[in-house]
């Protein structure tokens, strides 16, 4: 029997040749205290950026600003009379901006008729004279004869004023009509007003000067060579439910603190070349205290643009009785925070330019607006007018 055989020797498995690796590199103490340092001061500055452009955004946020009040919202409590209505016709269309004077002429029919003189008031100062009439409730009316350049106010049904427009003055033809546009309510957005400023027209802007920025804003536009507008705050007639700021002026504010008030707002804006009412719908409509506000203006030689925030005020006629370079407001470009109307309102402001020569327009600092603007610019810079600083449309009156 034949011996068996031994099982064949397993082969043990050839081992893989494993190299290690060398030893790492080592960052000296300095080089990594340089690496470190470097790395703090980019995140800071990443956070620095972040931060200013938030702050930013938030401080030009619309709810962060209040705007004018809307004249439409205020229902007056009191009883109007007859004379109280033909203030408000007076104070927008005989003596108004538009106005170079009257005279009073006899007429058969024995009404009150004056001749004006000067150009056919604006379609919108109009519309809205005649709805703050209407908003008085008293038993007025007015007819408007465009055609015929007559403006007639009745009174219970019967006609008491009649105004007749003469034909202004042939203008050289050559001579464009011109275009102020002021952009209320900035100082709170160096963003938001550089922004304005790169649209490339002669906007004017106006600076809050409770606002957050409002001394930087003025810095940024004497350093740009563009002027400036203080936007002064004014009680408007909604007080205290709709806050004109902290440091607005109000009817119960003495003499002393008005003028106090006036010179606290140019220190915190300084340079600026005039002054424009924010809100002010109650404390425009008072003579007293406008006087003190345009007194401290001619000692500033400085002017007023009335934003005209309800038609019963007296900043244009008290300025124009003073000697205060003055003007007012045509048109608001952006009542409504929507950017086909706004882009409709500028096309409005050009067509009111042809007729009335020279047109002051208020806009504000919403996104819309600024989008509008933007896409109406090539259309607005083809026209035959001129944009101009606020300060080429005011001047001194004298009656």
């Amino acid at each position: 029997m034949a011996p068996a055989k031994k099982p064949a020797a397993r082969k043990k498995p050839a081992k893989k040749s494993t190299s290690r690796p060398g030893p790492k590199p080592v960052l000296s103490q300095t080089v990594r205290m340089l690496l470190a340092a470097l790395f703090l001061v980019v995140f800071v500055l990443v956070c620095l950026l972040a931060l200013t452009t938030l702050r930013d955004q938030l401080l030009s946020r619309s709810d962060s600003i209040v705007y004018e009040e809307p004249v439409s919202d205020d229902q007056p409590p009191r009883q109007y009379d007859y004379d109280d209505i033909f203030r408000l016709v007076d104070l927008q269309l005989i003596s108004g901006p538009q106005s170079q004077g009257w005279r009073r002429v006899s007429a058969a029919d024995g009404v009150d008729t004056r001749e004006i003189f000067g150009v056919f008031p604006a379609p919108g100062r109009l519309t809205e004279l005649v709805q703050h009439i209407e908003q008085t409730r008293a038993p007025a009316q007015m007819n408007i004869a465009e055609k015929e350049r007559i403006v007639q106010l009745y009174w219970e049904g019967q006609l008491q004023l009649r105004l007749i427009f003469q034909l202004p003055v042939a203008d050289d033809a050559t001579q464009p009509s011109r275009i102020a546009i002021i952009i209320d309510d900035l100082g709170s957005s160096l963003t938001t007003l550089r922004q304005f400023l790169d649209l490339g027209l002669a906007l004017t802007p106006s600076i809050l000067p409770g606002s957050d920025r409002a001394a930087a804003s003025a810095a940024l536009l004497r350093n740009a060579g563009r002027e400036y507008l203080i936007h002064v705050p004014m009680e408007p007639r909604s007080y205290p439910e709709t806050n004109p700021g902290a440091d607005a002026l109000l009817l119960q504010h003495s003499e002393e603190d008005i003028r106090r008030w006036m010179r606290h707002y140019r220190d915190q804006v300084p340079g600026a070349v005039g002054m424009n009412n924010h809100m002010g719908s109650r404390f425009t409509e008072h003579a007293e205290p406008m006087r003190i506000v345009l007194d401290e203006l001619k000692r500033q030689n400085l002017f007023f643009i009335d934003s005209v925030t309800i038609n019963s005020s007296v900043a244009f006629a008290e300025a124009r009785r003073m000697g205060v370079q003055t003007a007012a407001r045509d048109i608001f470009l952006d009542n409504e925070e929507d950017v086909d109307y706004i882009r409709k309102q500028l096309r409005k402001m050009v067509q009111l330019a042809r007729t009335q020569r020279e047109v002051i327009a208020i806009g504000h600092p919403h996104p819309q607006t600024l989008e509008a603007i933007r896409l109406e610019k090539d259309w607005l810079l083809a026209q035959p007018v001129d944009f101009v600083p606020a300060s080429a449309l005011v001047r001194r009156y004298r009656d």
